[in-house]
């Protein structure tokens, strides 16, 4: 403000107090800070013990959740005009009216926003953050806290999304504005709740869940427990760590080293031999086999524990 604003303001309180001064002694009370729930500033929200002029507009109200300040200067020309008792105790004197409000706050967005995008995305649910994450949309008093969203994009791949945000969701708009954030979606993956050395078998009360977003996870992240249970780590896996497809074989039946009955079935006959396993393997693996008496070694199915089978004569080979 310039050195002339700055004397006239001060010229113009100066008029207003002399005023003020040939007003009547003190009857009316200035009411500094007042919240209000209607378009129309009355002069009871400004003045205690008017009477019956309370109820006398003196302006609009501010926008629903916004204050408005009406200074000494203007307090004075308004009791002067509706010829009330008051005078101001010093050019400070104000008053600050507060609009009372209905808030649409962020976190009900982010709901809203959640609940659209969910079906548009694979994930279990999704993790919305607002850009402006001090939104707020102020309805007048006595508006239903609803909303609804127009013109949803969705960029799942960069997770981002924009849209319009309308308050109340019904009847007559309120409020409008654009919303925009980042939406992570998130799914839930089996973990191991204890540490798991190879050999050990995993059991369904060895399993929890844990949440990972969707772009974090690879092809090989296992999502469906059952596809752990009954499975051995090849390497020990620490527990609340999502697990890979590669982590986990089946329990060998049947270890390297082991002595193993190999089992020949031809027609009706049926012939056992004793053999050393040349390599481990799980149920219906093929491995190699050495018959402990001829030395010869021979390709087997494992049936069972340390039990192979051989499937012909012909298949065997030589060292």
């Amino acid at each position: 403000m310039n050195k002339l604003s700055l004397i006239a303001l001060s010229a113009s309180l100066s008029a207003a107090l002399s005023l003020a001064a040939a007003l009547p002694a003190d009857s009316a009370t200035l009411r500094t800070d007042a919240t209000i729930e209607g378009d129309t500033v009355l002069l009871g929200d400004l003045f205690d013990d008017v009477g019956d002029k309370a109820g006398q507009p003196v302006g609009r109200a501010p926008a629903p959740g916004r204050r408005a300040t009406y200074d000494a200067g203007f307090l004075v020309r308004l009791a002067s005009y509706h010829q009330l008792g008051w005078r101001p105790a010093s050019q400070y004197d104000r008053v600050v009216l507060t609009r009372g409000s209905t808030i649409v706050d962020a976190e009900r967005v982010r709901d809203a926003v959640a609940q659209e995008l969910a079906g548009r995305s694979e994930a279990d649910r999704l993790d919305v953050d607002l850009d402006n994450k001090l939104l707020e949309l102020h309805l007048p008093s006595g508006q239903p806290a609803t909303l609804k969203l127009e013109s949803v994009t969705y960029d799942q791949v960069q997770g981002r999304f924009s849209a319009v945000v309308v308050a109340p969701a019904e009847g007559p708009e309120q409020g409008r504005t654009a919303i925009s954030g980042r939406a992570a979606a998130i799914v839930e993956v089996p973990v191991l709740t204890r540490r798991i050395k190879p050999g050990e078998i995993i059991t369904a009360s060895d399993i929890g869940y844990t949440e990972v977003r969707m772009n974090r996870i690879g092809a090989e992240l296992l999502r469906d427990a059952d596809d752990l249970v009954g499975q051995t780590p090849r390497r020990q896996i620490s527990a609340n760590t999502p697990v890979r497809a590669r982590d986990l074989q089946q329990p060998q039946v049947v270890a390297k080293g082991a002595l193993v009955t190999m089992v020949l079935q031809h027609k009706s006959m049926m012939l056992t031999a004793q053999g050393k396993a040349l390599e481990g393997g799980s149920d219906g693996a093929v491995i190699r086999v050495v018959n402990t008496m001829s030395n010869r070694t021979v390709e087997a199915v494992v049936v069972g524990p340390n039990q192979v089978t051989v499937a012909r004569p012909g298949a065997a080979i030589l060292n």
